[in-house]
């Protein structure tokens, strides 16, 4: 049996920013979470929410 893949010789790698924007952005948000408002889900929301606008606006540059 075949199987379709989309693996071949054409393929190509795409890359998308919003997943590693929002990781980051958590990331760097727990820090200064706790530093301003000593609340570490709130950080990391803020900061979740800042790197998925950061990482869907690069992928907008880079596709465009």
């Amino acid at each position: 049996m075949e199987q379709n893949s989309s693996k071949g010789e054409n393929s190509r790698k795409t890359t998308y920013y919003v997943g590693a924007g929002m990781v980051i952005g958590a990331a760097i948000g727990m820090i200064f979470g706790l530093m301003l408002f000593e609340n570490l889900a709130l950080g990391s929301a803020i900061g979740a929410a800042v790197g998925l606008v950061m990482g869907a606006a690069i992928d907008a540059q880079r596709h465009h």
